[in-house]
C-alpha cells in the first residue's frame, strides 16, 4: 500500500513490537510497497532490522466477512507458513516470526493485525509476470517442493479451498444499485458507469465459473498445500541468487493449479522441473483456466466493494480504477 493509514499510531505500533515480540526500535518507516498490506522498516536499539506488516481486517476485499474472521484466516495461513519453514524445512518460505508467546500475528485494536518478518535485501519485480522461461522453470522446482512437503504441515492447520470469491457479495449489491447515484467518493459514478456497462457479461461469468468451480471441486486428484498467489512480484531474489517466496497470507489446501497457472505459459516452461520433484502428476487445464478467471473476478469483486465505499483519490484508489477496467471484458 503506498499511503500509511491515518488511524494508526506509530507510537502504538511500537509498544506492540516491543511488548509481543521483544523489539525495541531505535525508529520505524514506512514503506509505500506492496497491495494489500502496509509496511514499514523497523530498526532494533540492538542493530537487528525488522519488516513489520499490518493488515486492514476491515479492507474493501474483506468485504462479508467480520474482522474476527478475517483476522482467524490470516492467523491460520501464516502459521501454515511458519510450519513449511520450522517443520518442514523449506527454506524460500519467508514466514513470519513467532512472538514471545508462540504466536505470528497480533491484534492492534479492533482494526489491525500485526506480523514480523526479518528484513532480507533482496528485490522483487515491479509486476507478478516472469520475464523468461528460466524464471518460471525455477519456480516449477520451488512449487514440485512446497507441493511434496504436504504432508509435512500439521493435518488440520491450512484453510481448504472453497472456491469463494471474496467480496462477491459486496459485487452483486454494487449490480442491484446500478440505477442509482454512488456518492462514495471520486471514483464512485465511473464505477458505476463502467459495471453498467458490463453488467450482463460479469453475471454470465458468475454463473460459468460456478458450474466450473464445482466440476473442478469434484475431481479425484489429491489436493495439496498452495501458497496462493506465487507470481514474480512474490518472489525475493537476493544478491547471491537464493530465491525466496513471500505474502503467505493466501495459503490453503488446494488443487496444484491453484499456484500452477500463474508459473506456466503457453509452452508450460516450469512443468518439466514440476515433476521432477513431485513425480509423474497430470495437469488439468479445465482447472488452470478457473483460476484465471477466479483472479480477474476477485479483483472485480474487490474493486466493485471498494468504490462502494467512502474513498479519496489516493494513488492506490487510481491504480484500482485502472486494474477494474483490464478485468472488464
Amino acid at each position: 500500500m503506498y499511503t500509511e493509514p491515518r488511524d494508526l499510531d506509530r507510537a502504538a505500533l511500537a509498544d506492540v513490537l516491543e511488548r509481543r515480540w521483544s523489539i525495541p526500535l531505535r525508529s520505524i518507516d514506512y514503506m509505500p510497497v506492496g497491495f494489500g498490506s502496509h509496511h514499514w522498516a523497523a530498526d532494533a536499539v540492538d542493530g537487528s532490522r525488522w519488516f513489520v506488516s499490518v493488515d486492514d481486517l476491515e479492507a474493501a476485499h474483506h468485504t462479508g466477512r467480520s474482522p474476527n474472521d478475517v483476522f482467524a484466516a490470516l492467523d491460520r495461513a501464516f502459521r501454515t507458513a511458519a510450519a513449511l519453514r520450522d517443520d518442514a524445512g523449506m527454506e524460500f518460505v519467508l514466514a513470519p516470526i513467532r512472538s514471545d508467546d508462540g504466536t505470528v500475528l497480533h491484534r492492534l485494536g479492533t482494526r489491525y493485525a500485526v506480523r514480523v518478518d526479518p528484513f532480507v535485501e533482496g528485490a522483487a519485480a515491479p509486476t507478478g509476470e516472469f520475464t523468461s522461461p528460466d524464471e518460471r522453470r525455477q519456480m516449477g522446482t520451488l512449487l514440485g517442493c512446497l507441493h511434496a512437503a504436504s504432508g509435512r504441515v500439521p493435518a488440520g492447520l491450512p484453510g481448504r479451498e472453497d472456491f469463494v470469491l471474496p467480496a462477491r457479495a459486496a459485487l452483486g449489491d454494487a449490480l442491484g444499485r446500478l440505477d442509482e447515484p454512488w456518492d462514495h467518493g471520486p471514483f464512485a459514478e465511473p464505477a458505476r458507469a463502467l459495471l453498467r456497462a458490463h453488467a450482463d457479461a460479469i453475471r454470465d461469468r458468475l454463473a460459468a465459473y460456478d458450474r466450473v468451480s464445482a466440476a473442478v471441486g469434484d475431481q479425484p486428484t489429491p489436493w495439496v498445500v498452495t501458497h496462493g498467489e506465487p507470481h514474480n512480484a512474490n518472489v525475493l531474489r537476493d544478491p547471491d541468487g537464493t530465491v525466496q517466496l513471500v505474502d503467505w497470507d493466501t495459503v490453503l489446501i488446494g488443487p496444484r493449479e491453484r499456484d500452477l497457472w500463474m508459473t506456466l505459459d503457453a509452452g508450460l516452461a516450469g512443468w518439466d522441473e514440476y515433476r521432477d520433484v513431485v513425480g509423474d502428476v497430470s495437469l488439468d487445464e479445465q482447472a488452470l483456466a478457473l483460476y484465471r478467471e477466479r483472479w480477474a473476478l476477485a479483483e472485480i469483486c474487490g474493486y466493485a466493494a471498494a468504490f462502494r465505499r467512502p474513498h479519496e483519490d489516493t494513488e492506490e484508489m487510481r491504480e484500482s480504477w485502472e486494474d477494474l477496467g483490464e478485468y472488464l471484458p
